[in-house]
């Protein structure tokens, strides 16, 4: 003969126990049997849960037309900061230069009074060139074309930086170097 107990807290344990007899009872996911073959995971490539804010292809096309930008956008604000100053260093220099050629154009034909008096003591004012001969516009023109050079290889440095940077966003870049004990070597540790 069985007895069951009417009080309410034997109420509860029989439904405790009758539910977790029910959740026994039905099949959970954790339990079935699955093909593993089908399902391994890919070890050897990129992780896609961690993907840069851009691609590498518009972080290059930022950082060509812009130097700096796309390292902005991935992180890198030292990088960034180090090709905008050499921008402004390399725009200002050609600012300078374009001066320089308008200076040696404007004065390559003017002439200076050098003396007011001839070798007798009487009045003659007498004129030299002025030291802006042609060769100088050649030479400053060529500063000028060094310097747009000097542009345009910050402009494809920064781009191929940043292309470079968004195709390695999951490595860390914590890199230390440190004398080894002992040797007059250096050795290198990169953490992974």
């Amino acid at each position: 003969m069985i007895t069951v107990n009417r009080s309410p807290r034997g109420r509860s344990t029989i439904l405790g126990l009758a539910s977790v007899a029910t959740l026994c009872g039905a099949t959970l996911e954790a339990q079935q049997a699955r093909d593993t073959a089908r399902a391994s995971a890919d070890t050897a490539g990129p992780r896609p849960e961690i993907l840069p804010p851009i691609s590498p292809k518009r972080a290059f096309l930022y950082s060509l037309a812009l130097p700096g930008y796309g390292q902005s956008i991935l992180g890198r604000g030292k990088a960034g900061t180090l090709q905008v100053a050499f921008e402004a260093v390399a725009l200002v220099m050609i600012r300078q230069s374009a001066a320089d050629i308008r200076e040696a154009r404007r004065n390559v034909a003017d002439s200076i009074p050098v003396s007011f008096v001839d070798a007798s003591g009487a009045p003659r004012t007498r004129y030299e060139r002025t030291s802006f001969p042609t060769s100088l516009i050649k030479s400053r023109r060529a500063h000028l074309e060094d310097w747009i050079a000097v542009l345009l290889a910050n402009h494809l440095f920064a781009a191929a930086d940043a292309y470079v940077a968004a195709l390695l966003w999951d490595l860390p870049s914590e890199v230390a170097v440190r004398a080894a004990p002992g040797s007059a070597e250096l050795g290198l540790r990169l953490y992974w």
